[in-house]
């Protein structure tokens, strides 16, 4: 299972790494549990474009429905589709764009704990 982090560079610019969410070895494997603050849902209509922007909080969001892109400062673009996990971390800097490019998007927002750290999550090389 993957998570997607949108994060600060040391040069301020915004970038993207795939995570592997660590998992443990029974049959149906699980992660840890992790304690959260709040959720909410939201929809975003298809076309809708947020030019650059940091992340608001700290949270997870699970695409629900539509097509969503993210473009990072050097131009690079992801597509994240529903059933895919997004954890913005760009709190400064220059930021990111976000495009809803198919159908009515669905997020739910799970807003985390200010100690949900990543950092040691595997990173996933190759295309996302």
């Amino acid at each position: 299972m993957l998570i997607y982090r949108l994060y600060t560079t040391a040069t301020g610019d915004s970038a993207m790494e795939r995570r592997q969410i660590p998992l443990s070895d029974e049959p149906r494997p699980i992660s840890e549990i992790f304690p959260v603050k709040e959720m909410f849902f939201r929809e975003t209509p298809e076309g809708h474009v947020q030019m650059y922007h940091n992340a608001p909080r700290h949270q997870l969001i699970m695409i629900t429905s539509g097509i969503i892109e993210i473009e990072v400062s050097n131009g690079q673009r992801y597509i994240l589709k529903p059933g895919d996990l997004l954890l913005p971390d760009d709190f400064t800097g220059k930021g990111h764009i976000t495009r809803s490019i198919r159908d009515v998007r669905g997020f739910t927002h799970i807003i985390l704990k200010d100690d949900f750290d990543v950092s040691q999550w595997p990173i996933v090389q190759g295309s996302a």
